[in-house]
C-alpha cells in the first residue's frame, strides 16, 4: 500500500514545491478510502493550508447537481422530461424548435453558449456577470445550432436553463432546494451552490495561476452564475455524491439510471453525455464522469462503476490536470497496461 500511496503522491509533485497551490485527492476502492491527501496552500497571501474541509469551486462538475436536482422535480411530477421547455420558461424562448427538458440535460438541445453569446456582445469572462444577464443572452436568441436530438454540443445555457426550472417549480434557491434535498440527506455538510459574486464562501481556497516558472498569480471569478457552475464542494463531499450514484438514498435507482444513460443520436452514433455525467470506456473498463474548468480551478470526478472503484480531485491551480491524473490513478489502482487494450 505504501508504494500505491507513493505512486499517486508522485502524480501531484507540482503541488509539493514549497508554498504553492494544490488540492485535495480522495480515492476510494472496495468501500474504503485508499488513498486520502491535502496538498499547498488555499490562500498564498495569508498562509494559509489547504484542509480536508477547504471548499473549491468545482466548475462544470455543477452540472451533475443541477441534472440530479431537476430529476427530484420528476420524481415530485412537477417536471416532465419530455415536455418542451415553453412550458416552464416560456419567457426565455424565442425559437421555433421543440426543446425537452431532456434535451437540456443530454446536451443535444443545439441551444448556443451563455458565454460565447456574451463575448460575441463584448462582456468578458471576469465581469460580474449575473444570472439574469445569462437570460438574457439566451432569450435573445432566434435560432439553433442544430435541429434538437442531433447532434451533441456541450453548452453552459442548457443548466442554465435546467436551474430556472428548478427555482420557479420549487419556489426555492437551486442552492436552497439541493441542500435541502441533496447535500444535507448525503452528509455533504461543505459544499453549497454560489449565488452572488460578492458572497462569502466558508474556508473557500483562492484561485492560482502558475506561470510555469514557480509563480503564481491569483485568478479572479467575478460571475454569480450558476446551474451550469458555482458549486463549492470538497474532494470527501464529491466521493458522497459518488457513492450516492451506486446506491442512491435521495433518488430513485431509476433516476440515477437516467443521469447515466446517453442519447442516441441522429446519424444513429450513441452521445458520450448522460445527464449531467460523461460515460466512457477507459483501456476497457466503463466508466462515469465530468470535468471542471474556471479560472485557475480544476476538478474532475470519476468513478469505475464495475471495479469499484471512486476518485474526486478538487483544486485552485492549473498545472495539474485532474482528468489525465484520475486516469493516472486508475492505471495504478487497476493495475492497467501503459497502452489502451
Amino acid at each position: 500500500m505504501k508504494e500505491l500511496i507513493d505512486q499517486i503522491d508522485s502524480i501531484f509533485a507540482l503541488w509539493q514545491k514549497g508554498e504553492c497551490p494544490g488540492g485535495q485527492v480522495t480515492v476510494k476502492k472496495g468501500g474504503k478510502v485508499i488513498y486520502d491527501r491535502c496538498f499547498g496552500y488555499a490562500n498564498l497571501e495569508h498562509g494559509i493550508p489547504i484542509h480536508e474541509t477547504t471548499r473549491f469551486h468545482v466548475a462544470s462538475v455543477s452540472k451533475q447537481v443541477t441534472v440530479l436536482s431537476a430529476l427530484l422535480l420528476c420524481e415530485d411530477g412537477k417536471l416532465k422530461l419530455d415536455e418542451d421547455i415553453r412550458a416552464y420558461v416560456p419567457d426565455l424562448i424565442h425559437f421555433e424548435e421543440p426543446v425537452t427538458v431532456r434535451d437540456l440535460m443530454n446536451n443535444v438541445s443545439g441551444i448556443r453558449d451563455q458565454w460565447e453569446l456574451l463575448m460575441l456582445r463584448g462582456v468578458r469572462i471576469d465581469d460580474t456577470i449575473t444570472m439574469e444577464d445569462l437570460k438574457t443572452a439566451i432569450s435573445m436568441q432566434r435560432a439553433l445550432n442544430f435541429e434538437p436530438k442531433s447532434e451533441y454540443l456541450y453548452s453552459n445555457s442548457n443548466f442554465t436553463l435546467l436551474a430556472e426550472m428548478v427555482e420557479r417549480l420549487s419556489g426555492k434557491s437551486l442552492n436552497e432546494f439541493a441542500t435541502e434535498r441533496i447535500f444535507k440527506p448525503l452528509g455533504m455538510d461543505h459544499t453549497c451552490v454560489k449565488e452572488h459574486f460578492s458572497q462569502i464562501i466558508p474556508e473557500k481556497a483562492y484561485s492560482y495561476d502558475d506561470n510555469g516558472e514557480g509563480k503564481f498569480c491569483y485568478h479572479v471569478i467575478n460571475f454569480a452564475a450558476y446551474g451550469a457552475t458555482s458549486l463549492h464542494t470538497t474532494s470527501h463531499d464529491l466521493i458522497r455524491l459518488l457513492d450516492h450514484y451506486r446506491n442512491p438514498s435521495v433518488c430513485s435507482k431509476e433516476t440515477v439510471a437516467l443521469m447515466k444513460t446517453t442519447p442516441v443520436l441522429a446519424d444513429g452514433s450513441k452521445s458520450i453525455y448522460g445527464g449531467g455525467l460523461m460515460v466512457g470506456s477507459y483501456k476497457g473498463h466503463s466508466y462515469f464522469e465530468h470535468g471542471g474548468v474556471d479560472a485557475a480551478y480544476r476538478a474532475h470526478v470519476m468513478c469505475f462503476d464495475q471495479d469499484d472503484l471512486e476518485i474526486a480531485i478538487v483544486c485552485n491551480t492549473q498545472n495539474t490536470i485532474p482528468g489525465w491524473a484520475a486516469r493516472k490513478i486508475a492505471d495504478l489502482v487497476l493495475q492497467l497496461p501503459e497502452t489502451a487494450s
